[in-house]
């Protein structure tokens, strides 16, 4: 009987360790800031000991969703993810939900039936159309490699593996919402995350969102998108889906949309745990593992640490009639919607709020005359 009883962990099977070279990848940026940049791939004791922590903190039964990130993880090779589910298994009292975010690039048949089989989730880093891809997504050798993300896509297509498309909108893709769309339709993708560009840790730069462009590219991608779906058009974007579940009294499942911080369990390669993918930071390190479990973890000085000021408001939150929604949002993301003079998210919300709410009026009409 499963007990309610859940976890939820993000581990680096292969820490920053990635067979491309993206202009703008926040992770290579972190792991620079670190005095160890990589750990290598993760060791089968590690995994051991993962296992051990989820069952221990479960009490041997309840819910683990595991997700695997990078770098690339699948870098670490696909013997390491047949190597973790089998040690998984030995817990047969919990339940495990899977997810992978890929470049898609190692992606092949073997793959995707694994995925399949294996019921992942898999977020596949696509940056719409062939130029865009290949002014920012490419090998060391400086090669594009958009045609090798599309046969990943149609090797999950043909397994039947679930997938979704992560796109990260840079400057110069927020200036075409509308071909970014019409790329997404063009390939009859129902499931898009749009995830905002942001400046290096230390440095601002000319890829990243500003709160003016997300402003422009998020609505005028949004009435590209509510017309079709008023057509009949079937495409789920984590923005909106996350705003029609909060008109409905549903908390958000994107956390920088709650707007304040919580520990994540963030488990590098080597077993240390940072409490963000946007903070694995030696200064953030919760510690390892080996040490301490994950309660441990979630209560140490480090943590508090983190949390402290998690809140991030400034000037235009100050009467925002939205305030409440974000509380100023991620304190990391919100540098690409939000300054001191404007809020492109507040913008955002009082293009869409009112469109979504007459969605969901028409679409409990329906349902009430059926």
């Amino acid at each position: 009987m499963n007990t309610g009883r859940m976890i939820s962990v993000l581990i680096k099977p292969a820490s920053s360790a990635c067979n491309l070279r993206c202009r703008y990848c926040f992770y290579a940026d972190v792991s620079e800031n670190r005095e160890v940049a990589s750990y290598g791939v993760m060791e089968k004791e590690t995994v051991r000991l993962i296992a051990q922590r989820i069952d221990e903190a479960l009490e041997h039964e309840g819910t683990a969703n595991i997700s695997f990130q990078g770098g690339e993880p699948t870098v670490a090779g696909l013997d390491f993810f047949r190597m973790f589910i089998s040690v998984m298994k030995k817990y047969p009292g919990i339940t495990v939900h899977y997810s992978i975010q890929t470049n898609g690039t190692l992606i092949d048949r073997e793959w995707a039936e694994f995925f399949h089989e294996n019921h992942f989730l898999t977020g596949v880093s696509l940056d719409g159309y062939q130029a865009n891809m290949d002014a920012f997504r490419f090998d060391p050798m400086h090669k594009g490699v958009y045609y090798k993300v599309l046969a990943g896509i149609d090797a999950l297509k043909k397994a039947n593996a679930e997938y979704n498309i992560l796109t990260v909108i840079t400057a110069d893709l927020g200036r075409h919402p509308k071909a970014l769309f019409d790329f997404f339709r063009s390939h009859k993708f129902e499931y898009v995350q749009l995830i905002p560009c942001l400046p290096g840790l230390n440095e601002t730069d000319d890829m990243a969102l500003t709160p003016e462009l997300y402003r422009s590219f998020m609505t005028e991608f949004f009435d590209c998108w509510y017309k079709a779906v008023q057509k009949g058009v079937r495409m789920e974007v984590n923005l909106f889906e996350n705003l029609l579940g909060m008109l409905q009294g549903q908390p958000p499942y994107q956390c920088g949309m709650i707007g304040r911080c919580f520990v994540q369990y963030v488990i590098e390669s080597n077993g240390d745990v940072y409490p963000c993918d946007f903070y694995c930071l030696d200064e953030y390190r919760l510690g390892n593992l080996r040490d301490s479990s994950f309660r441990q973890l979630a209560e140490s000085g480090q943590a508090a640490y983190f949390l402290e000021g998690s809140e991030c408001r400034k000037a235009p939150c100050a009467d925002c009639p939205f305030v409440d929604i974000c509380s100023g949002g991620c304190r990391r993301q919100n540098v690409c919607y939000l300054n001191d003079e404007m809020c492109g998210y507040r913008k955002v919300l009082e293009h869409v709020l009112p469109k979504l709410d007459r969605m969901l009026q028409r679409y409990r009409y329906s349902q009430n005359m059926k």
